[in-house]
């Protein structure tokens, strides 16, 4: 008798824990990872692919991740063939409710307005994407559309839990958006200022913030800058008046180097993304962090 009791309420506990499991979001970088806790809170379980010091274009697919990505309900990227190298192998193995077309399957890059869609098609030009520039998280504008969507998916996903993520996206939106007049204030002595960049991962950023881009370190993308290149850089830095040389935490530090040291402008290394230095341990941070090292 005890023992057939013993297995009823065993048997309701595994249901209870079962009925309702918390939806799984795997984010391919880790601000998305960021909008989803932000917006599913106790709700969700989450995981990303990649980490603040790591170049989202290149990463290797490791088994654990191949074992997390099973498990997914959401997916969460970029987009625009950031992931290209590594994202279709880890679909594989996805469930079918990840799947392009699904409601599990979010590309943040194929529901906003990209910029720097290249005119021209020639893989000779480097490591181009035909769908724009895909570093869109560091558009807060762009950043507000992802939060509203992914509370749209993961109320479908999970609808028990609607109003915890509709709650959450109202008190995200009104701090986002009183974050982002914070940022346009602190940022308005820099409108009109020049950057030399290496890679054009602060495109969004910039345009935020109205600082125009010189040039680029990388006479193409994706690939280290030859010597010419670089004079030629220095020739055009020193008849300007560029305020630094800014690069990501994960850039090669060498070209920046040397035209710093020939010039005299100052190399400036922005977080990025969430875990891109200590002090960005959040996406507003990403922001404050960022905006506080250019006026430096």
């Amino acid at each position: 008798m005890i023992k057939n009791i013993l297995a009823i309420l065993c048997g309701i506990a595994f249901s209870m824990s079962t009925a309702h499991a918390k939806p799984f979001v795997f984010a391919c970088e880790p601000e998305w990872e960021f909008i989803a806790k932000e917006i599913g809170g106790d709700q969700i379980r989450t995981v990303s692919a990649t980490h603040g010091l790591q170049n989202p274009h290149f990463i290797r697919v490791k088994p654990s991740l191949m074992s997390k990505i099973k498990k997914a309900d959401l997916l969460i990227c970029s987009g625009a063939d950031l992931e290209v190298g590594w994202l279709p192998l880890l679909l594989r193995n996805g469930n079918k409710s990840i799947q392009a077309g699904q409601i599990g399957h979010l590309l943040v890059s194929d529901y906003v307005d990209n910029i720097e869609i290249p005119e021209v098609l020639d893989r000779s030009m480097g490591d181009i994407h035909p769908g724009g520039n895909p570093h869109i998280h560091l558009d807060p504008e762009i950043i507000s559309k992802t939060a509203s969507m992914v509370a749209s998916r993961l109320s479908l996903i999970d609808p028990e839990n609607r109003q915890i993520y509709v709650k959450n996206l109202d008190s995200f939106e009104s701090n986002w958006r009183s974050a982002m007049a914070r940022w346009k204030t602190a940022g308005e002595s820099l409108a009109g200022k020049r950057v030399v960049v290496h890679h054009k991962s602060f495109s969004y950023l910039l345009n935020f913030l109205e600082i125009e881009t010189l040039t680029s370190l990388e006479d193409k993308a994706g690939i280290p800058p030859s010597a010419r290149h670089l004079s030629e850089i220095v020739t055009l830095i020193e008849g300007s008046s560029a305020i630094a040389i800014i690069r990501t935490p994960f850039d090669p530090k060498s070209a920046g180097d040397w035209v710093s040291d020939k010039t005299g402008i100052p190399v400036v290394t922005l977080p990025f993304t969430v875990g891109g230095s200590p002090e960005a341990t959040d996406l507003y941070k990403v922001y404050d962090a960022s905006i506080q090292l250019l006026l430096q």
